[in-house]
């Protein structure tokens, strides 16, 4: 990072940030080939901060502009009792990268993670995102060799859902 560069600033998004970070999550799609999200300013705001939201938003800013985002969940596993952070999307603006960012908003995923007591941060690599690696790389990141993405989607996803049986008074559900 330049010497006289100014440090990236990390902290919660609050609603006025869902235009920029809306911005930067089609800049995102559009660096990996994704269409672009179907997500405007009031779902970001519903499901980043509303009463039931999904996910928390951190907002990297230079100089006050906003420069990056990263989006975070919560997971846990019954079976061994670990709670874990999972990273949706970390981006930083291409004018400004190489300017600590990235490494602001990971550490601020870090903080948030020890914060809840999780074992592990986890996240999605597109493999062809070369540039991506190598800054998680970097930051001591390693790739976890034990774990498979798996996925149900589209007709997987709704012949399953169609398949199960709808809940009785006070139950989850299932067959």
């Amino acid at each position: 990072m330049n010497e006289s560069s100014p440090t990236p600033y990390v902290r919660t998004a609050t609603p006025s940030d869902g235009e920029a970070v809306i911005k930067m999550a089609e800049e995102l799609a559009a660096a990996v080939g994704d269409p672009a999200p179907a997500l405007d300013a009031q779902g970001f705001i519903r499901d980043a901060l509303g009463p039931d939201r999904w996910f928390e938003c951190l907002i990297a800013e230079i100089e006050g502009q906003p420069v990056g985002f990263a989006t975070v969940c919560r997971g846990f596993e019954a079976h061994t009792g670990k709670r874990r952070l999972w990273l949706g999307d970390l981006y930083v603006r291409a004018d400004a990268r190489r300017r600590g960012a990235a490494r602001a908003l990971m550490g601020a995923v870090a903080s948030r993670a020890r914060d809840l007591d999780c074992e592990a941060v986890y996240w999605e690599l597109w493999r062809p995102n070369t540039l991506a690696r190598t800054v998680y790389e970097r930051l001591g990141a390693e790739e976890a060799d034990e774990l498979q993405m798996m996925r149900l989607r589209g007709p997987g996803l709704s012949m399953i859902a169609e398949g199960w049986r709808a809940p009785r008074a006070g139950s989850v559900g299932g067959s």
